[in-house]
């Protein structure tokens, strides 16, 4: 199994976040995402569901304008990492998101989203 940077993994959840294109590799095998929206899903179900990124990108990116500004940070012992956004939407809406994750071995054991999900869904118009 391949290991990672916190720095590579950082630009492949960047990537994913904006474009909607994932990098499986990166995931360990108990890995698990949390968001409001998207709901949890172990590593199998985050695949299944993302592995495509045509619903993602109908629902999320196909609204959104831009990403500005995008934050990335990192801790001291590179074993968590922040990207903190902010987009704006078609509909003049904008959302605060922030993804954390957790490290361990050179792969993401957990991805969290956290954002106002009902201002997201306005912004969305879901």
């Amino acid at each position: 199994m391949p290991k990672f940077t916190i720095d590579q993994l950082i630009d492949y959840i960047g990537k994913w976040v904006v474009t909607g294109e994932l990098n499986e590799a990166m995931l360990a095998d108990n890995f698990h995402f949390v968001s409001p929206y998207w709901k949890s899903y172990d590593k199998p179900t985050f695949i299944e569901k993302f592995r495509d990124p045509t619903e993602y990108q109908q629902k999320s990116l196909s609204n959104i304008l831009r990403f500005e500004p995008i934050f990335r940070l990192k801790s001291d012992d590179h074993r968590n990492f922040s990207i903190i956004f902010q987009y704006h939407t078609k509909y003049g809406i904008s959302v605060d998101e922030a993804v954390l994750g957790t490290i361990e071995n050179g792969l993401i054991v957990e991805l969290r989203s956290i954002y106002d999900l009902e201002k997201t869904k306005q912004a969305h118009q879901l």
